[in-house]
């Protein structure tokens, strides 16, 4: 017993000592690491030199960047990366984005450790003319003992071009080719790369004062840059005799500073610059300190463009422009001057100078096209002592008679014999209305949109108070002697309407905001851009297209035609005096003229690029036209005609509707033949079509299937007719709008538009809603369906549109309602919306998932887009009145591609988006 106790005692001591050997063991090795890292550490500190202080003195740009990794992640989480990589220019880049987001390397902790160090960039200039040299400096921090055994790396890796020279305090690698070579070293802890021998020698001998950042903050951006002055010159003078002018009259004292900040959903841009000038007129904007403009904090919330200017006085910025725009400004004001004594008895300084400040805006509001100015008063009296002088002579006149919502808005008008002895010279004359709010006088087009702005002024519904303001101009100072704000949703700035690089760039951004202020010597350049959702639309590089030249204000009718492909669509737009085609491919235009108003219509079942429209003018000539807008053989063809409404193509043949209540019918080849139906009163709205494939109605496959047409001929009686494409009517038709409602209401019978025709379930039925809002839905048979009619509250303009499950309709307020055919009701308010007769309400599946989108539009320059469920669409409302047109998703082969959206703005241009 003894025994074994023992060898337990020994067995046991044994192993408890195996622990604390491993613990003795690890604890030494720890302190070892720890020393060794100490030791690296210590080595890599010692003699260590800041990248940003190897930069040559003689730098004409530098280019910091504190962390790398920080400015990489940043670039690639940003929103509109991959629209940005899109642009021609940049196609390129494409392959290099995709490359960096699928590399696992760049994810390794390890690597990122390693990027993080400040990179330094600059370029100086060469001795040969034209050339340029660049310089790099990376810092790599706690690895930059690694750069000591750079010559050892080279017997284990086998790089072709890369050499390794030897040279006394100089050895370095130059990677060589054709073109240049790369001299490639260290300095201390700093990985140097330079295309120029003398440069890498010199590195360590350098005087770097004169490229240092001294006003603005280094560490507040993904990347900084500084400027000489002499480069920017050089850069900028002969690209633009306006920016050349410009530099001519200015001195730039020292270094230009800009820092660039991207984070996910916003893109920031700040440039500051000493500056000075010989000129006294300009030195006076650059020594002064610019202030908040007081206009800025009037500013409507819902307005969707806004420019201030605050720099001056009138008088104080002619002075300044006489040294940009020579004798050309100087003789257009003296001959304004003279126009005005003699018209008004009125100086130009009376008339002008003499009463105003020195704050000015212009900014339009949502979906409304005249735009709001406002100029401010300095001397309210002496204004009102102008207008009354200029409004009792014989070129102007001051009416008083428009009171909307209680405010009386005075117009400043042209008389009638003036204006029209001026439209001779094809002279227009605004005749604004004028409102005097604060100490500002507000001037536009429109009264609606002069009152609209006043009113939000009263309730201080500003635009400062908003989220979308406060996220773009959040976080910099408010002081501007001159900003920019714009918003993609509705408008589009004037400097986004060219086709260039940099204008396709900003296009990209939803919302922008541009600020340039003064302060005693020094210009602070600001830039602030947010882009879109990752979902919603992407305006297509070339447009919006400007067609204002060619149409004139109004756009009577706009159609889409051609193929499913985009490349061989066609846009036909129609005048009072014109109708044309635009070829989406290349936006050539082919223009058809003849006078009087027109109509354009797709020819429906016709070869599309043969029998591309039918054009159709108000005297009744109908002209068949291919893609060029060629007349086909056999047009045009006159028919005498009083159209009473819009021409309707269906199946290979176009529908006219003349005032004696009678639908005539043409086909391809210019034959004219009469529906054996006349109504009593003419059709305002065309017929409507509907047809249906034999295998749906199960009639048989050898059966070429039913076409339907449903007429609704206005009057306070009014009747519901269903019909064959021949104009027989059906069985049981017409019925009466008005068949639910009280005997005597006879406004239930008072409608707008064509009936909707539409199929559910094999069957067909025809819906109407009456102004009033009476909704009744008929089966084939003329029988109203249950529970129908159903009552919604409103006035409606437009008929309904069917999805399938849903019916469609809206409002003139703007409510946009959802009726199933078990009368379920769903409504939702769409904020500042008026939908009358001018508006439009369609259906698109633009993610072909099998559930159409609703696109309406309505008085205003605002296309809305909802689904379903009432959630609206990203990017959305658009700058888009009328009705939109759309190419599918999916092409003739049912290839999947990205659908898109046509449309025509009320500024006359053409736009195109593609959704994303």
């Amino acid at each position: 017993m003894s025994d074994n106790n023992e060898d337990n005692g020994q067995y046991k001591g044994s192993t408890s000592k195996k622990p604390k050997r491993f613990l003795k063991a690890l604890l030494r090795f720890g302190i070892i690491l720890a020393i060794l890292l100490i030791i690296w550490t210590v080595f890599a500190f010692i003699g260590r030199v800041n990248a940003r202080d190897i930069i040559p003195g003689t730098a004409v740009m530098r280019v910091s960047v504190s962390n790398p990794m920080h400015l990489l992640d940043a670039i690639l989480t940003h929103e509109p990366l991959h629209e940005i990589a899109a642009l021609p220019a940049l196609a390129q880049v494409s392959s290099l984005i995709d490359m960096l987001n699928q590399n696992a390397i760049l994810k390794k902790p390890f690597v990122r450790l390693v990027l993080r160090g400040n990179l330094e960039f600059a370029l100086l200039p060469s001795v040969n003319e034209g050339d340029m040299i660049f310089f790099t400096a990376w810092d790599l921090g706690l690895f930059s003992p690694l750069l000591r055994f750079l010559s050892v790396f080279t017997n284990f890796i086998n790089i072709p071009n890369l050499y390794y020279v030897q040279a006394a305090g100089h050895s370095r690698f130059e990677f060589r080719t054709d073109d240049m070579t790369l001299y490639i070293g260290n300095y201390n802890n700093n990985l140097v790369i330079t295309n120029n021998s003398r440069v890498y020698e010199e590195r360590s001998k350098v005087d770097n004062q004169n490229m240092q950042f001294s006003n603005l903050r280094y560490s507040d951006y993904n990347a900084a840059v500084l400027f000489s002055g002499e480069f920017i010159i050089n850069l900028f003078s002969g690209q633009d005799p306006k920016i050349a002018a410009i530099l001519e009259n200015v001195n730039i004292d020292s270094t230009i500073e800009a820092g660039i900040l991207i984070q996910p959903r916003k893109f920031e841009f700040r440039l500051l610059s000493p500056m000075s000038s010989g000129q006294a007129s300009l030195n006076r904007f650059i020594e002064q300190r610019s202030r908040v403009p007081n206009l800025a904090e009037l500013l409507p919330a819902l307005s969707q463009y806004a420019t201030i200017l605050s720099a001056g006085t009138l008088e104080e910025l002619y002075e300044a422009a006489l040294l940009f725009s020579g004798n050309e400004l100087e003789d257009l004001l003296r001959l304004a001057d003279s126009a005005s004594r003699f018209l008004l008895r009125l100086t130009l300084n009376d008339l002008l100078f003499s009463w105003s400040g020195d704050e000015f805006a212009v900014f339009g509001l949502e979906g409304r096209p005249h735009p709001v100015y406002a100029i401010q008063i300095s001397n309210e009296q002496r204004r009102q002592e102008v207008f009354n002088t200029a409004f009792r002579s014989i070129v102007l006149n001051e009416d008083f008679r428009l009171n909307l919502d209680g405010m009386r808005l005075p117009r400043m008008e042209v008389p009638g014999f003036l204006q029209t002895l001026l439209q001779g010279w094809d002279i227009n004359l605004p005749s604004p209305y004028y409102n005097v709010y604060r100490d500002y006088i507000f001037l536009s087009e429109s009264a609606e949109t002069l009152l609209a702005a006043i009113r939000a002024m009263q309730r201080n519904d500003v635009l400062p108070r908003t989220a979308a303001w406060r996220d773009i101009a959040g976080g910099r100072a408010a002081a501007s002697a001159f900003s920019l704000y714009y918003s993609l949703d509705i408008s589009t700035p004037f400097f986004l309407r060219s086709n260039t690089m940099l204008s396709s760039f900003l296009s990209l951004y939803r919302q922008g905001l541009i600020r340039m202020s003064f302060d005693r010597g020094f210009i602070d350049l600001s830039v602030s851009l947010i882009p879109g959702q990752g979902s919603g639309v992407l305006l297509v590089n070339g447009f919006p297209f400007d067609i204002g030249e060619i149409l004139p204000a109004v756009v009577l009718s706009n159609q889409v035609s051609g193929s499913s492909s985009s490349r061989d669509s066609r846009v036909f737009l129609a005048s009072r005096s014109t109708a044309l085609s635009v070829d989406l491919a290349d936006l050539s235009i082919h223009e058809l003229y003849n006078q009087g108003m027109h109509w354009v219509v797709t020819a429906d079942g016709l070869d599309s690029m043969e029998h591309a429209a039918w054009v159709v003018s108000d005297r009744g000539r109908v002209t068949l036209v291919d893609i060029e807008m060629e007349p086909v053989q056999g047009f045009p063809v006159l028919t005498g005609l009083r159209i009473s409404s819009a021409p309707k193509a269906f199946d290979s043949k176009l529908y006219l509707c003349d005032e004696d209540g009678n639908v005539h019918v043409i086909d391809q080849n210019g034959s004219i033949s009469v529906w054996e139906t006349s109504f009593i009163a003419a059709i305002r709205s065309p017929p409507s079509f509907l047809s249906i494939p034999a295998i749906e109605r199960n009639i048989g496959r050898n059966n070429p299937g039913s076409s339907y047409a449903a007429v609704y001929p206005k009057s306070f009686f009014g009747e519901l007719w269903l019909l064959d494409t021949n104009g027989r009517p059906l069985p049981n038709w017409p019925v009466s709008v008005s068949a639910g409602s009280e005997l005597f209401d006879i406004n239930a019978g008072i409608g707008f538009g064509s009936p909707l025709l539409f199929s559910h379930n094999n069957l067909v039925f025809v819906a109407y809603i009456s102004q009033a809002g009476e909704l009744v839905v008929y089966d084939e048979s003329a029988f109203m369906i249950e529970p129908f009619p159903l009552t919604l509250d409103g006035v409606f303009y437009l008929q309904p549109v069917f999805d399938g499950q849903y019916l469609w309709l809206v409002c003139e307020k703007g409510t946009l309602f959802q009726v199933n055919l078990d009368g379920e009701v769903l409504s939702h308010h769409i904020p500042r919306l008026s939908v009358m007769e001018e508006g439009y309400i369609t259906l698109f599946d633009y993610n072909n998932d099998g559930n159409p989108e609703i696109f309406i539009t309505g008085e205003g320059n605002a296309l809305h887009a909802y689904t379903r469920s009432f959630r609206s669409l990203e990017g959305f409302p658009l700058p888009v009145w009328g009705r939109p047109f759309f190419i599918e998703g999916r092409d003739a082969l049912n290839t999947a591609r990205k659908a898109e959206i046509i449309g025509i703005g009320m500024d006359r241009r053409l736009y195109r988006w593609q959704f994303r």
